[in-house]
């Protein structure tokens, strides 16, 4: 995976290519990436980096420095939100699948127990789209599209797999 994302780099296919692993891994990930590539700039986050009070400023220098490679821990990726346009897009989109399918089912005589599951969810959707267009709670935190980072690689990506479901309570 390193060797993959610094060769893409290496090829103009990416600028900042960012390493999301197990917690645990950080430290070796980094020094991994320096033992591959002794020359690369990497910067690799600490548990420190995402205490409440430095997120903010680490979440800056990834945004404005100009780093070869990122590594970051799994729960601290998770603590990097997508702006709020993204997520509105991509509830919308949901909600328009949801929408599709209940109308297919109501076409095809499908079971009303299913249908009114999904009413159900795209309810909870569209209340948690207008909370998002709530403008009276204003974060001022980067976000991952001002991050800079164009080349996602995940270890263990298996346990981001359902992330909708973990996620519903906690992204608003």
């Amino acid at each position: 995976m390193i060797a993959a994302a610094m060769e893409a780099k290496r090829l103009g296919l990416c600028e900042k290519p960012m390493f999301v692993v197990p917690n645990h891994l950080t430290e070796q990930w980094g020094a991994d990436v320096l033992k591959l590539y002794p020359g690369a700039n990497v910067l690799v986050s600490t548990k420190k980096d995402f205490e409440p009070g430095n997120r903010k400023k680490f979440c800056s220098r990834i945004a404005t420095g100009s780093y070869d490679a990122v590594v970051i821990g799994h729960s601290q990726f998770e603590k990097i939100a997508l702006s709020k346009e993204r997520q509105i897009m991509a509830i919308r989109q949901e909600i328009d699948e949801i929408s599709a399918g209940i109308a297919e089912l109501k076409s095809d005589k499908g079971e009303r127990y299913t249908i009114k599951q999904m009413e159900r969810a795209r309810l909870k959707l569209e209340e948690k789209m207008q909370r998002l267009t709530d403008d009276t709670r204003k974060d001022e935190v980067v976000t991952y599209e001002q991050l800079g980072v164009d080349r996602l690689n995940v270890d263990e990506a298996h346990i981001f797999k359902n992330c909708a479901k973990r996620c519903a309570t906690s992204c608003t």
